[in-house]
């Protein structure tokens, strides 16, 4: 008989060792889980600040340059606005413009609001936004078709975000066209030319009432809205799912506890 009830009371023993391990791990991973939900990185990571009166833009700004080698086909060189650029503009109550210049070139962006009731240049109403990005270098390299200062320009609307609010984007392209500057626009080999520019982590505020820091109002591109509308939803199956872990570990160690307990009284 001591030999029986020696036998199970090692076998509850080992029984209740192992499932208080198996409930230990999952409560550490749910742990992890929920950590990782609420824990932001990317503290030591330096984003450019430009600011005037009236504009503020911060992120990270790079510039993929196309230009044409003496057998037609295309190079491209890159550029990375420096924290450390000249920050000029101008501030009006409907118009704004913020210059970023350097010695590789010189980046311009002008701003217009709509407080009208009708879409004005197409920035929708009570938005505001850029009508006009251009950026003026020189094509400096040797084996170059044809060198000397360029002007890439895109006009249209851009960043088109509701008024006292700040635009957001994790990553951003847009393309800009390249055209020589006299004296010889006639034998610029234009159409293989053009600039990109790359924004990582923009932050761009205009015309704002209100300190943005306060707000913290922010208007995200449609790309980090769709990345907005998925995390939820991951993070919400990852969670379900460690639940429903916890539920069948517990079930399966109650029926065996049970079956356990009905062998002893017999």
């Amino acid at each position: 008989i001591n030999a029986e009830y020696g036998g199970v009371l090692n076998y509850y023993t080992n029984y209740y060792y192992k499932s208080n391990l198996r409930m230990k791990f999952v409560g550490v991973v749910l742990a992890i889980a929920l950590f990782q939900t609420v824990v932001v990185s990317g503290d030591d990571v330096i984003i450019p600040s430009y600011k005037t009166d009236c504009i503020e833009l911060n992120g990270t700004i790079s510039l993929n340059i196309t230009y044409t080698v003496a057998d037609g086909t295309a190079e491209h060189y890159l550029v990375t606005i420096g924290e450390d650029a000249n920050v000029t503009g101008a501030c009006d109550a409907n118009t704004s413009s913020l210059v970023l210049t350097e010695n590789a070139g010189t980046l311009t962006m002008l701003f217009e609001i709509n407080n009208s009731g009708a879409k004005l240049d197409d920035i929708d109403i009570n938005n505001w936004g850029v009508t006009d990005v251009t950026y003026d270098y020189s094509v400096k390299h040797a084996d170059a078709k044809l060198g000397g200062k360029r002007q890439a320009k895109a006009e249209g609307s851009f960043f088109n975000t509701p008024i006292n609010r700040t635009y957001s984007c994790s990553n951003e392209a847009m393309y800009l066209p390249s055209a020589c500057v006299p004296p010889n626009p006639t034998m610029c080999p234009a159409k293989t030319e053009g600039v990109t520019i790359t924004t990582i982590a923009l932050t761009l505020s205009a015309f704002l009432t209100e300190d943005p820091l306060d707000t913290q109002t922010y208007h995200y591109c449609k790309a980090d809205q769709k990345v907005k509308d998925i995390v939820p939803i991951a993070v919400g199956v990852a969670l379900a799912a460690l639940v429903v872990i916890v539920l069948v570990a517990y079930l399966i160690g109650r029926r065996r506890t049970v079956a356990a307990g009905g062998y002893e009284r017999v």
